[in-house]
């Protein structure tokens, strides 16, 4: 195939062909494409390990030649080729793009981000495909680091490419940042550049910065600002610029650093700088602020027998399911306890009384787990999971069971952030009751004590004090307000009801943000993180509808909880008949239990029967909330109704069956899997956990990684993919 001489070079260097060194060899170019068109990937590496022989000043061959090792996942010779290209070619998108890619892998974040800026710098207007696919690695990789603001921009440069194709990972990546109830909403979204003053004697220099930071060109940017910033040091506009720059950097540190610069900045609004304020703690993965302490202990001991013996005796402690024992090993070569219990913060009830009052439902403090003899070491107990706050209580709790023979040595653990450090931990104790019984204990228990945790918690922002030590302490109102707008924030928190934030108000001695009344014109311009305290009641139902689609998105329970019930309350036309449908979908999963979620249902479906309107969805669900709530017949009844209605519907049937499976009901090939035995008793305080997946983030660090192998998203591979 004649080569068209002034096309431009496939190197990626922006210039045609015949001007291009690559002229002389370009011409190979057709027959390397077909060879890994028709899947001969490695003949193809060696034809262009030829060419580069040949004609080493070959660009476009190192450009195909980088491609193929990325999906290969032959990163060290990715880095040999990027390194060998920008030698070539030093100012070459496409050889940086490369080098970025070999620096995510080897886990180097911020070579990885400054590589993707100088591609970005050098690119231009178009932005090859490949810089695209690379930058969709590079925030996967930085969401797992916990640096999401620059995860995601890096999503968003895909996303917002015209003409690109490859952007469903990062579609797949926003959607898990989104959807995420323990990410707070203040990083759900990127700061707005705050505007600089029109009269502005800089106000030129600053444009200039800020045109080149809208062209993603963050380096040159960022010069600008930083030379502006040593003659006006605390102007807004410009700590608001370096911040974005930081972001786009994945510097943390520095993030937090202007974002606490911004809040010091008293031409700011009182809210605006508690929010900057609130977001330098949660930008650093590193940072201990919004923290509380915890420590481990350890005792050796004489004879792990007798320990065992005592501990079980003791009213104060409760023994853990032998089967969780070998998940209590620090490594897989390391020997699991002989026996693990709960410290209890009150004396255990009685299990054979059916459920317990609520203020005799016990906290654990901590984990004993007890060892005995080894060849390298003597019998000892760990205590694991002590907050620093119930270090002295466990120690008595531990003297008081095994006596005062054994030193008690103490030391620092890992901080426990806010969202965690502040939930109840209900400890494992099983009660005869129905699983909505127990539900019920659970979230009548988290209305009760969660308030009472969170104003209790002791916190770094605080000095190391709790929002009740500094209630009436006027010089931390900025610090104390922090705080509870951090905690109002976290949809896990929010989802749990209201009146838990109105006592959290009340014994902080703070005020809460009044509710906002939009016009149906101003919807699109609301935050996501005031989404929550719109007055729905003025707005249209095309207007409550919009905002109840990015309520959802982004996981604010209580506006979609208001939105959801405004439309379903509201006498529709004929054409939005499936916009209440959507909005009683939404009502269900966002209900607090799931009795409410079944007496959605319910209402639900009896829409849906009387306007004809399919409920395949609503019956899926119904299926799970039955099984959840312990109600056999209930769940009978939605399986057969399901079948009756949809058995030729293969893509519901498909979803029936994979629902089934993921319960155990069934196998497979569709047939009924055994029941076991079932545990002893009724229901459970807490219920059984909700079932994995989700992004990790550092509140949520169990999270098991999402499955992307099905979502026709990159083929590029990303750490966390295997």
């Amino acid at each position: 195939m004649s080569v068209d001489q002034y096309a431009n070079c496939p190197c990626g260097s922006g210039k045609k062909i015949k001007f291009c060194k690559c002229k002389d060899s370009v011409s190979e170019l057709d027959r390397v494409l077909k060879m890994v068109d028709g899947g001969q990937v490695v003949p193809a590496l060696d034809r262009l390990s030829t060419i580069l022989t040949e004609h080493p000043d070959a660009a476009w061959a190192l450009a195909i030649r980088g491609r193929l090792l990325l999906d290969l996942r032959e990163y060290s010779s990715l880095a040999e080729n990027a390194d060998r290209f920008i030698r070539l070619q030093p100012s070459n998108p496409l050889a940086l793009t490369q080098r970025a890619a070999a620096e995510v892998f080897s886990g180097d974040v911020k070579a990885a981000t400054d590589s993707m800026l100088e591609a970005l710098t050098e690119s231009g207007r178009e932005v090859d495909s490949f810089v695209l696919d690379v930058s969709s690695a590079v925030a996967f990789y930085l969401a797992q680091k916990g640096a999401y603001l620059t995860a995601r921009v890096y999503a968003s440069l895909s996303m917002m490419a015209t003409g690109y194709e490859g952007s469903q990972m990062s579609a797949s990546l926003l959607r898990e940042l989104n959807g995420s109830g323990t990410l707070n909403q203040l990083i759900k979204s990127v700061p707005k550049a705050i505007a600089r003053p029109k009269d502005a004697e800089w106000g030129e220099r600053y444009d200039e910065a800020a045109t080149l930071l809208r062209s993603n060109k963050v380096l040159l940017a960022e010069s600008k600002f930083q030379s502006l910033r040593r003659t006006y040091a605390q102007e807004p506009a410009i700590l608001s610029g370096l911040l974005t720059c930081a972001i786009w950097r994945g510097d943390v540190a520095a993030q937090s650093s202007f974002c606490k610069s911004l809040s010091a900045c008293e031409s700011l609004d009182m809210e605006s700088r508690v929010e900057y304020r609130a977001l330098a703690c949660l930008v650093n993965p590193e940072d201990t602020e919004l923290t509380t302490t915890s420590c481990r202990m350890t005792l050796d001991i004489e004879n792990a027998d007798e320990v065992e013996i005592a501990i079980t005796a003791d009213s104060r402690f409760v023994s853990l399911p032998a089967e969780m024992l070998a998940q209590m090993r620090e490594s897989e070569d390391d020997v699991p306890p002989r026996c693990a219990f709960q410290i209890l913060d009150r004396d255990c009830p009685d299990a054979a009384e059916g459920l317990p009052p609520i203020d005799q439902v016990p906290e654990s403090l901590g984990i004993v787990l007890v060892f005995g003899k080894q060849t390298d070491r003597s019998a000892r107990a760990d205590v694991l999971d002590v907050r620093g706050s119930d270090a002295e209580q466990v120690k008595t709790l531990l003297r008081n069971a095994i006596g005062e023979s054994s030193e008690i040595k103490e030391e620092a653990g890992s901080p426990l952030p806010l969202l965690v450090a502040t939930q109840p931990q209900v400890a494992m104790i099983r009660f005869k009751a129905k699983p909505d019984e127990a539900e019920a204990m659970q979230n009548e228990l988290v209305q009760q004590r969660l308030p009472k945790a969170i104003v209790s918690t002791k916190l770094g922002i605080l000095g190391d004090a709790s929002l009740l030590d500094t209630a009436d302490d006027a010089s931390k109102l900025l610090e104390r307000t922090v705080v509870v707008r951090v905690v109002e924030q976290y949809d896990a928190i929010l989802s749990k009801g209201e009146a838990i934030m109105n006592e959290v108000y009340s014994l902080a001695k703070l005020e809460p943000l009044p509710m906002i009344k939009l016009t149906n014109e101003e919807i699109e311009t609301v935050a996501n993180t005031d989404l929550n305290r719109i007055d729905a009641s003025e707005l249209s139902e095309d207007s409550c509808l919009y905002l109840l689609q990015r309520a959802q998105q982004i996981s604010a329970t209580p506006a979609t909880r208001q939105f959801a019930k405004r439309i379903i309350a509201a006498d529709l036309p004929e054409e939005m008949k499936m916009a209440k449908m959507l909005a009683y979908q939404m009502l269900v999963n966002a209900a607090p239990g799931s009795k409410v979620a079944i007496e959605t249902l319910d209402e639900a479906k009896a829409f849906a029967n009387a306007n004809e309107l399919p409920a395949a969805s609503l019956l899926l669900s119904e299926v799970g909330l039955r099984l959840q709530a312990g109600d056999g017949e209930g769940f009978q009844k939605a399986i057969a109704e399901l079948t009756t209605k949809y058995s030729n519907d293969p893509e519901v049937m498909a979803q029936l069956q994979q629902m089934l499976m993921a319960y155990g009901l069934i196998r497979p090939d569709g047939s009924p899997r055994q029941a076991g035995p079932g545990p002893a008793g009724g229901g459970a305080v807490p219920p059984a956990a909700e079932a994995g997946g989700g992004l990790w983030t550092p509140d949520n660090p169990t999270a098991a990684p999402s499955d992307t192998s099905s979502s026709g998203g990159s083929k590029l591979w990303v750490p966390g993919m295997d």
